[in-house]
Protein backbone atom coordinates (compact mmCIF):
# COMPACT_ATOMS: atom_id res chain seq x y z
CA UNK A 1 0.00 0.00 0.00
CA UNK A 2 2.45 2.48 -1.15
CA UNK A 3 1.50 6.12 -1.06
CA UNK A 4 3.68 8.17 -3.73
CA UNK A 5 2.55 11.84 -3.47
CA UNK A 6 4.28 13.39 -5.87
CA UNK A 7 1.76 16.37 -6.44
CA UNK A 8 -0.57 15.94 -9.06
CA UNK A 9 -3.49 18.72 -9.13
CA UNK A 10 -5.79 16.04 -7.66
CA UNK A 11 -3.60 15.23 -5.20
CA UNK A 12 -2.86 18.74 -4.42
CA UNK A 13 -6.14 19.89 -3.87
CA UNK A 14 -6.63 17.28 -1.28
CA UNK A 15 -3.94 18.40 0.54
CA UNK A 16 -4.78 22.45 0.62
CA UNK A 17 -7.64 21.69 1.47
CA UNK A 18 -7.16 20.00 4.87
CA UNK A 19 -5.32 22.78 5.67
CA UNK A 20 -3.65 22.18 7.76
CA UNK A 21 26.42 9.41 16.59
CA UNK A 22 24.41 6.60 16.26
CA UNK A 23 22.61 4.31 17.62
CA UNK A 24 20.96 3.27 19.94
CA UNK A 25 18.70 -0.23 19.89
CA UNK A 26 16.06 -1.30 21.09
CA UNK A 27 13.12 -3.91 21.33
CA UNK A 28 12.29 -5.83 17.87
CA UNK A 29 9.23 -6.68 18.84
CA UNK A 30 10.34 -10.08 20.17
CA UNK A 31 10.64 -11.13 24.27
CA UNK A 32 14.07 -13.19 23.66
CA UNK A 33 17.33 -12.51 21.95
CA UNK A 34 20.81 -11.88 22.93
CA UNK A 35 22.59 -8.76 23.68
CA UNK A 36 23.57 -6.37 20.97
CA UNK A 37 26.12 -3.50 21.79
CA UNK A 38 26.08 -0.97 19.46
CA UNK A 39 28.15 1.76 19.87
CA UNK A 40 28.29 5.52 18.66
CA UNK A 41 25.29 6.86 19.74
CA UNK A 42 24.50 10.09 20.28
CA UNK A 43 21.48 10.86 22.59
CA UNK A 44 20.86 14.51 24.12
CA UNK A 45 18.85 16.54 25.38
CA UNK A 46 20.40 19.69 24.46
CA UNK A 47 18.71 21.07 21.57
CA UNK A 48 22.55 22.24 20.22
CA UNK A 49 23.19 18.71 19.75
CA UNK A 50 26.50 18.95 20.59
CA UNK A 51 26.17 18.16 24.49
CA UNK A 52 25.22 14.59 24.31
CA UNK A 53 24.77 11.69 26.90
CA UNK A 54 24.72 8.09 26.10
CA UNK A 55 21.11 6.13 26.42
CA UNK A 56 20.28 2.70 26.65
CA UNK A 57 17.10 1.03 26.13
CA UNK A 58 15.57 -1.85 27.95
CA UNK A 59 12.61 -4.06 27.77
CA UNK A 60 10.24 -6.09 25.56
CA UNK A 61 8.11 -4.84 23.39
CA UNK A 62 6.06 -8.10 22.79
CA UNK A 63 3.83 -6.80 20.04
CA UNK A 64 0.25 -7.60 20.62
CA UNK A 65 0.85 -8.39 24.04
CA UNK A 66 -1.30 -6.57 26.72
CA UNK A 67 1.81 -6.15 28.95
CA UNK A 68 3.75 -4.31 26.58
CA UNK A 69 5.63 -1.38 27.48
CA UNK A 70 7.58 1.61 26.49
CA UNK A 71 10.26 0.65 24.05
CA UNK A 72 13.22 2.10 25.78
CA UNK A 73 14.28 3.56 28.68
CA UNK A 74 17.63 6.39 28.82
CA UNK A 75 20.08 4.85 31.03
CA UNK A 76 23.74 6.82 32.66
CA UNK A 77 26.55 6.35 30.58
CA UNK A 78 28.28 4.08 28.71
CA UNK A 79 27.83 2.96 25.04
CA UNK A 80 24.06 2.81 23.90
CA UNK A 81 22.97 -1.00 23.87
CA UNK A 82 20.13 -3.15 23.76
CA UNK A 83 18.75 -6.19 25.27
CA UNK A 84 17.34 -7.50 22.29
CA UNK A 85 18.98 -8.36 19.14
CA UNK A 86 19.03 -5.70 16.20
CA UNK A 87 16.95 -6.75 13.24
CA UNK A 88 18.15 -9.94 10.64
CA UNK A 89 19.92 -8.23 7.36
CA UNK A 90 18.73 -9.14 4.02
CA UNK A 91 15.62 -7.66 1.63
CA UNK A 92 13.87 -10.49 -0.02
CA UNK A 93 14.07 -9.75 -3.98
CA UNK A 94 12.18 -11.12 -6.83
CA UNK A 95 12.90 -11.10 -10.68
CA UNK A 96 10.84 -8.35 -11.47
CA UNK A 97 11.67 -4.29 -11.48
CA UNK A 98 10.97 -3.48 -7.80
CA UNK A 99 12.17 -5.80 -5.33
CA UNK A 100 10.19 -6.33 -1.98
CA UNK A 101 10.82 -6.98 1.78
CA UNK A 102 9.60 -9.70 3.17
CA UNK A 103 6.34 -8.73 5.37
CA UNK A 104 6.30 -8.24 8.82
CA UNK A 105 3.24 -9.62 8.88
CA UNK A 106 1.49 -12.60 7.26
CA UNK A 107 -1.90 -11.31 6.59
CA UNK A 108 -2.68 -10.65 3.00
CA UNK A 109 -5.41 -8.42 3.53
CA UNK A 110 -5.92 -6.08 0.84
CA UNK A 111 -4.89 -2.42 2.38
CA UNK A 112 -8.00 -0.83 0.54
CA UNK A 113 -11.14 -1.54 2.75
CA UNK A 114 -14.77 -1.67 1.54
CA UNK A 115 -18.04 -0.56 3.13
CA UNK A 116 -19.03 2.18 5.68
CA UNK A 117 -15.67 3.82 6.05
CA UNK A 118 -14.74 7.68 5.15
CA UNK A 119 -13.00 8.69 2.09
CA UNK A 120 -10.73 10.91 2.53
CA UNK A 121 -9.33 12.32 -0.14
CA UNK A 122 -6.38 9.83 -0.80
CA UNK A 123 -7.86 6.02 0.24
CA UNK A 124 -9.75 4.27 2.78
CA UNK A 125 -9.10 3.28 6.25
CA UNK A 126 -10.98 0.53 8.12
CA UNK A 127 -13.41 0.84 10.83
CA UNK A 128 -13.01 2.60 13.90
CA UNK A 129 -13.03 -0.33 16.09
CA UNK A 130 -9.47 -1.01 14.50
CA UNK A 131 -8.17 2.40 15.57
CA UNK A 132 -5.31 3.03 17.26
CA UNK A 133 -5.69 4.68 21.24
CA UNK A 134 -2.03 6.42 20.61
CA UNK A 135 -0.11 8.27 18.18
CA UNK A 136 3.66 8.81 18.35
CA UNK A 137 5.29 10.38 15.98
CA UNK A 138 9.22 10.81 15.53
CA UNK A 139 10.42 13.40 13.35
CA UNK A 140 13.81 12.36 11.73
CA UNK A 141 15.79 15.37 10.04
CA UNK A 142 18.25 16.12 8.21
CA UNK A 143 19.95 19.39 9.37
CA UNK A 144 22.57 19.78 6.58
CA UNK A 145 22.74 23.24 5.04
CA UNK A 146 20.37 23.07 2.37
CA UNK A 147 17.56 22.46 5.08
CA UNK A 148 17.01 25.32 7.08
CA UNK A 149 13.65 25.88 5.09
CA UNK A 150 11.92 23.06 5.72
CA UNK A 151 12.38 23.38 9.48
CA UNK A 152 11.40 26.66 9.78
CA UNK A 153 7.93 25.49 7.60
CA UNK A 154 8.14 22.96 10.15
CA UNK A 155 8.22 25.48 13.09
CA UNK A 156 5.65 27.18 11.91
CA UNK A 157 3.45 24.58 11.10
CA UNK A 158 3.59 22.22 14.06
CA UNK A 159 0.97 23.61 16.14
CA UNK A 160 -1.12 23.57 13.08
CA UNK A 161 -0.26 19.53 12.71
CA UNK A 162 -0.26 19.31 16.98
CA UNK A 163 -4.00 20.66 16.83
CA UNK A 164 -5.22 18.57 14.06
CA UNK A 165 -4.35 15.67 16.05
CA UNK A 166 -6.05 16.66 18.85
CA UNK A 167 -9.49 16.89 16.80
CA UNK A 168 -9.19 12.89 16.22
CA UNK A 169 -10.65 10.50 18.34
CA UNK A 170 -7.91 9.76 20.00
CA UNK A 171 -7.63 8.74 24.19
CA UNK A 172 -4.05 9.87 24.56
CA UNK A 173 -2.18 13.23 23.61
CA UNK A 174 0.44 12.28 20.28
CA UNK A 175 4.00 11.76 21.59
CA UNK A 176 6.68 13.68 19.98
CA UNK A 177 10.12 13.08 19.19
CA UNK A 178 13.69 14.52 17.22
CA UNK A 179 16.43 12.77 15.58
CA UNK A 180 18.83 14.90 13.50
CA UNK A 181 21.23 13.89 10.89
CA UNK A 182 24.28 15.03 8.94
CA UNK A 183 26.66 12.52 8.35
CA UNK A 184 26.46 11.13 12.11
CA UNK A 185 22.49 10.86 13.64
CA UNK A 186 21.52 12.34 16.70
CA UNK A 187 18.24 11.77 18.85
CA UNK A 188 17.28 14.94 21.23
CA UNK A 189 15.81 14.72 24.09
CA UNK A 190 17.58 11.88 25.14
CA UNK A 191 14.78 9.55 23.04
CA UNK A 192 11.91 10.54 25.17
CA UNK A 193 8.53 12.33 24.21
CA UNK A 194 8.66 15.77 23.85
CA UNK A 195 6.85 17.67 26.62
CA UNK A 196 4.35 19.44 24.23
CA UNK A 197 4.53 20.25 20.26
CA UNK A 198 5.83 24.03 21.88
CA UNK A 199 9.14 22.19 23.26
CA UNK A 200 9.23 20.02 19.69
CA UNK A 201 8.93 23.99 17.78
CA UNK A 202 11.64 25.41 19.85
CA UNK A 203 13.67 22.70 18.56
CA UNK A 204 13.10 22.76 15.46
CA UNK A 205 13.93 26.49 14.94
CA UNK A 206 17.05 25.93 17.06
CA UNK A 207 18.18 23.26 14.62
CA UNK A 208 17.51 25.28 11.50
CA UNK A 209 19.97 27.62 12.52
CA UNK A 210 22.21 25.31 13.23
CA UNK A 211 21.92 24.41 9.37
CA UNK A 212 24.00 27.30 8.91
CA UNK A 213 27.03 25.68 10.58
CA UNK A 214 27.83 22.73 7.87
CA UNK A 215 29.04 21.06 11.39
CA UNK A 216 27.98 17.43 12.35
CA UNK A 217 25.37 17.14 14.82
CA UNK A 218 27.48 16.25 17.46
CA UNK A 219 29.36 19.24 17.20
CA UNK A 220 32.70 17.33 15.90
CA UNK A 221 33.74 17.87 12.50
CA UNK A 222 32.23 19.60 9.10
CA UNK A 223 30.11 18.03 6.56
CA UNK A 224 32.27 17.74 3.28
CA UNK A 225 30.27 15.79 1.23
CA UNK A 226 27.04 15.58 -0.29
CA UNK A 227 25.21 12.16 1.08
CA UNK A 228 23.78 12.09 4.04
CA UNK A 229 23.14 9.87 6.78
CA UNK A 230 19.46 8.70 6.14
CA UNK A 231 19.87 5.18 7.21
CA UNK A 232 21.65 6.02 10.15
CA UNK A 233 19.26 8.29 11.62
CA UNK A 234 16.05 6.69 10.36
CA UNK A 235 17.47 3.22 12.47
CA UNK A 236 18.22 5.59 15.56
CA UNK A 237 14.63 6.95 16.03
CA UNK A 238 13.06 3.31 15.26
CA UNK A 239 14.77 2.14 18.38
CA UNK A 240 16.31 5.15 20.70
CA UNK A 241 13.00 6.76 20.83
CA UNK A 242 10.49 5.89 23.95
CA UNK A 243 7.69 4.79 21.51
CA UNK A 244 4.84 3.35 23.16
CA UNK A 245 3.32 -0.11 23.05
CA UNK A 246 2.86 -1.24 19.19
CA UNK A 247 -0.85 -2.74 19.36
CA UNK A 248 -2.38 0.10 20.48
CA UNK A 249 -0.26 3.20 18.75
CA UNK A 250 0.06 4.49 15.47
CA UNK A 251 3.93 4.56 14.99
CA UNK A 252 5.41 7.04 12.44
CA UNK A 253 8.43 8.72 11.39
CA UNK A 254 8.04 12.00 9.18
CA UNK A 255 11.51 12.28 6.88
CA UNK A 256 13.10 15.22 5.55
CA UNK A 257 15.88 15.22 3.14
CA UNK A 258 16.71 16.47 0.09
CA UNK A 259 20.04 14.43 -0.33
CA UNK A 260 21.02 10.46 -1.37
CA UNK A 261 22.26 8.72 1.83
CA UNK A 262 25.89 6.12 2.18
CA UNK A 263 25.10 2.18 3.29
CA UNK A 264 26.27 0.47 5.86
CA UNK A 265 30.32 1.11 5.85
CA UNK A 266 30.34 4.42 3.83
CA UNK A 267 32.75 6.93 4.74
CA UNK A 268 30.77 9.98 4.77
CA UNK A 269 32.92 13.00 6.13
CA UNK A 270 34.82 10.90 8.56
CA UNK A 271 31.57 9.40 10.26
CA UNK A 272 31.11 5.64 8.86
CA UNK A 273 27.27 4.79 8.18
CA UNK A 274 26.38 2.06 10.75
CA UNK A 275 23.50 0.52 9.30
CA UNK A 276 22.62 -0.94 5.57
CA UNK A 277 19.19 -0.53 3.69
CA UNK A 278 18.20 -4.11 4.45
CA UNK A 279 18.77 -3.65 8.28
CA UNK A 280 17.05 -0.27 8.27
CA UNK A 281 14.13 -1.05 6.68
CA UNK A 282 13.69 -4.61 8.57
CA UNK A 283 13.97 -2.69 11.67
CA UNK A 284 11.30 -0.05 11.23
CA UNK A 285 9.43 -3.22 9.56
CA UNK A 286 9.70 -5.24 13.31
CA UNK A 287 8.62 -2.61 15.16
CA UNK A 288 5.41 -1.52 13.20
CA UNK A 289 6.61 2.24 12.01
CA UNK A 290 5.11 4.33 8.86
CA UNK A 291 7.81 6.50 7.00
CA UNK A 292 6.49 9.56 5.78
CA UNK A 293 9.10 10.43 3.63
CA UNK A 294 9.67 14.53 2.32
CA UNK A 295 12.71 14.07 -0.06
CA UNK A 296 13.64 15.06 -3.64
CA UNK A 297 12.36 13.63 -6.69
CA UNK A 298 13.08 16.26 -9.46
CA UNK A 299 16.93 15.27 -10.25
CA UNK A 300 17.86 18.64 -8.16
CA UNK A 301 20.13 16.42 -5.82
CA UNK A 302 23.56 16.65 -5.35
CA UNK A 303 26.43 19.47 -5.28
CA UNK A 304 25.64 20.50 -9.08
CA UNK A 305 22.13 20.24 -8.32
CA UNK A 306 21.52 18.05 -11.20
CA UNK A 307 21.37 14.01 -9.42
CA UNK A 308 19.15 11.85 -8.95
CA UNK A 309 18.38 11.14 -5.22
CA UNK A 310 14.93 9.56 -5.60
CA UNK A 311 16.64 5.99 -5.16
CA UNK A 312 14.82 4.33 -1.86
CA UNK A 313 12.44 6.93 -1.66
CA UNK A 314 10.37 7.28 -4.70
CA UNK A 315 12.35 4.10 -6.70
CA UNK A 316 13.89 1.16 -5.45
CA UNK A 317 17.51 1.04 -4.21
CA UNK A 318 19.53 -1.70 -5.72
CA UNK A 319 16.14 -3.57 -6.84
CA UNK A 320 14.80 -2.89 -3.39
CA UNK A 321 11.55 -1.53 -2.19
CA UNK A 322 11.67 2.11 -1.16
CA UNK A 323 11.56 2.62 2.44
CA UNK A 324 8.24 4.83 2.80
CA UNK A 325 6.51 1.89 0.35
CA UNK A 326 8.39 -0.56 2.01
CA UNK A 327 6.81 0.59 5.89
CA UNK A 328 3.48 1.13 4.54
CA UNK A 329 3.65 5.06 4.57
CA UNK A 330 4.10 7.37 1.76
CA UNK A 331 6.72 9.96 -0.13
CA UNK A 332 6.46 13.56 -1.26
CA UNK A 333 8.25 16.07 -3.26
CA UNK A 334 10.22 18.05 -0.82
CA UNK A 335 10.07 20.48 -3.90
CA UNK A 336 6.75 20.82 -3.70
CA UNK A 337 7.15 22.03 -0.38
CA UNK A 338 9.61 24.51 -1.05
CA UNK A 339 7.33 25.78 -4.19
CA UNK A 340 4.10 26.00 -2.08
CA UNK A 341 2.31 23.30 -4.20
CA UNK A 342 2.43 21.32 -1.05
CA UNK A 343 0.98 22.26 2.45
CA UNK A 344 3.63 20.39 4.88
CA UNK A 345 0.84 20.40 7.56
CA UNK A 346 -2.25 19.06 5.62
CA UNK A 347 0.40 16.37 3.95
CA UNK A 348 1.38 15.22 7.98
CA UNK A 349 -2.29 15.40 9.10
CA UNK A 350 -3.57 13.55 6.02
CA UNK A 351 -1.27 11.02 6.49
CA UNK A 352 -2.29 10.17 9.85
CA UNK A 353 -5.77 10.42 9.78
CA UNK A 354 -5.33 7.69 7.13
CA UNK A 355 -2.82 5.51 8.75
CA UNK A 356 -4.75 5.77 12.32
CA UNK A 357 -7.44 2.92 11.55
CA UNK A 358 -5.35 1.12 8.82
CA UNK A 359 -3.82 -2.13 9.68
CA UNK A 360 0.31 -2.38 8.71
CA UNK A 361 0.86 -4.22 5.74
CA UNK A 362 4.48 -3.60 4.52
CA UNK A 363 6.08 -4.57 1.37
Amino acid sequence: MFRSFRCTPLVVTAVLAASTVLVACGDAGSGSGSATEVSGASITGSPTGVASTDASTAGSDSDGSASDSTDGQTGSSGAASTTTPEPTTGVASTSTTEATTEPATSSTTSPFTTGETTDTGWWETTSGDDCKLNIDIVFVMDVSTSMSAILQKLAQEILVVDQAIAALDVETQPNYGLVVFVDDATIINAGMPYADANALQADFIEWSTFTQSNSQTSGNGSNGDWPENTLDGLYLGAYAFQWRPTESTLRMIIHTTDDTFGDKGANQSGEIVQHSYDETVLGLQEREIRVFSFVDNDMTGGPGNNQDVSMGFFTPYQGKTPIPQATDGGAFNINDVYGGQLSLSAAINQSVEDSLCSQYIPM
